[in-house]
């Protein structure tokens, strides 16, 4: 590992920095939400953003790349086998994180909202990629498409 290129001294300052302060908003993003939608006040339209709950894998995976950027750039010590191998673990469960939980999150705001007596109003909810936002509205409400502006 002696033999590697050493990063230049941008690389090393800039890189432990963008992954410090993208791991803390990937997770402070899906700490917030799952407040939001568990903890926070319902009103007569709830919105689930689906594509919320991916950011725990995600702060997960940039804060390990954050360890790792911030012992080899500014301490400048490499891996030990044993680190390496925690890192490696904690990476694989982050990116199985990223595929499950918007799945859990969403199958248990579901059932928390029905159980409530929301339905799911079809013509305001839209997907654009993977991410997906349901509209759930109260029986006093009614289920237009216009619901998507608010």
């Amino acid at each position: 590992m002696d033999d590697r290129e050493k990063p230049s001294l941008g690389v090393r300052i800039f890189a432990p920095l963008f992954f410090i302060s993208g791991s803390l908003s990937a997770l402070w993003w899906f700490f917030y939400r799952v407040f939001d939608v568990f903890f926070g006040a319902l009103s007569k339209i709830e919105v689930f953003d689906k594509g919320s709950f991916y950011m725990l894998g995600v702060g997960i995976g940039l804060l390990i790349l954050a360890i790792v950027t911030v012992q080899e750039g500014w301490l400048g010590k490499p891996l030990s086998k044993r680190q390496s191998a925690h890192l490696t673990k904690a990476a694989f469960i982050g990116v199985a994180l990223i595929f499950t939980v918007p799945h859990l999150v969403h199958y248990s705001e579901n059932k928390y909202l029905i159980d409530k007596g929301y339905t799911v109003c079809d013509e305001a909810s839209h997907q654009w990629l993977f991410i997906r936002y349901i509209v759930y509205i109260q029986p006093s409400v009614e289920c237009s498409a216009n619901l998507k502006k608010k």
